[in-house]
């Protein structure tokens, strides 16, 4: 058999809601595949989300997923097959909560409803890659047509840039301040970063958190800062 000029299906990315919305059709060779509303016929598809929950078949090496966005939510198959070991050493230990983008073959259920077989799964840390993701869909619906729908995610989409950009800018700040000679000592308090920063305790604290989280700065007696 020669495989000569064929490709593989891409793997278009989309909401969760385009997948269980659409519709399946049968292809010449009998295979189901998914028709949505921008008007393609899917045999693979990208997606992004945060793992709602998560079940381990160990017996057959399978992990599922229930992942979920704005939209809805999808189950996501990886493991059980000869050639995909790797997918379920990936997948069986990713925490519920952590967002990942998945790309993977549509399959359908026994009930006709979508579900993804999943060939990668790379999970998602930095929150501007979800905002990045939302503008690429939307510019792809604008391309097939659907505007309004487009124009609305656009927005939603800028708006949350927007805070990321803020978000960052008054990290960077807060860094810079517990960097200078005289705070690397002893540190600031929470007090006195907010009074430097002109900044508000509900503006403030969660920033100073991530920042814990990153690992970037650490409180060594409480209400007191300092950069590692």
């Amino acid at each position: 058999m020669s495989f000569e000029g064929r490709r593989r299906a891409p793997a278009i990315k989309l909401r969760i809601v385009d997948l269980n919305e659409g519709e399946f059709v049968t292809n010449q060779d009998g295979s189901k595949l998914l028709h949505v509303k921008t008007d393609d016929i899917l045999r693979r598809a990208r997606i992004m989300g945060e793992i709602k929950k998560k079940s381990i078949i160990e017996s057959d090496e399978t992990v599922i997923l229930e992942v979920g966005d704005q939209t809805g939510t999808i189950k996501v198959k990886g493991g059980g097959g000869e050639f995909s070991g790797q997918i379920f050493l990936d997948m069986k230990d990713l925490k519920e909560g952590t967002v990942v983008d998945i790309v993977g073959l549509i399959r359908d259920t026994a009930e006709g409803k979508p579900y993804i077989e999943c060939e990668l799964c790379i999970p998602i840390k930095n929150q501007s890659l979800e905002v990045l993701r939302e503008l690429e869909i939307s510019k792809y619906y604008q391309r097939k047509g659907l505007n309004s729908k487009a124009t609305e995610i656009i927005a939603t989409a800028a708006k949350g840039q927007t805070k990321l950009n803020q978000s960052d800018e008054i990290k960077n700040h807060i860094l810079e301040l517990l960097k200078k000679p005289e705070s690397l000592k002893s540190g600031l308090t929470f007090e006195e970063i907010k009074r430097a920063l002109s900044l508000t305790t509900k503006e403030l604290e969660p920033e100073l958190r991530s920042l814990q989280n990153d690992g970037d700065i650490f409180e060594p007696i409480p209400g007191t800062f300092k950069f590692v």
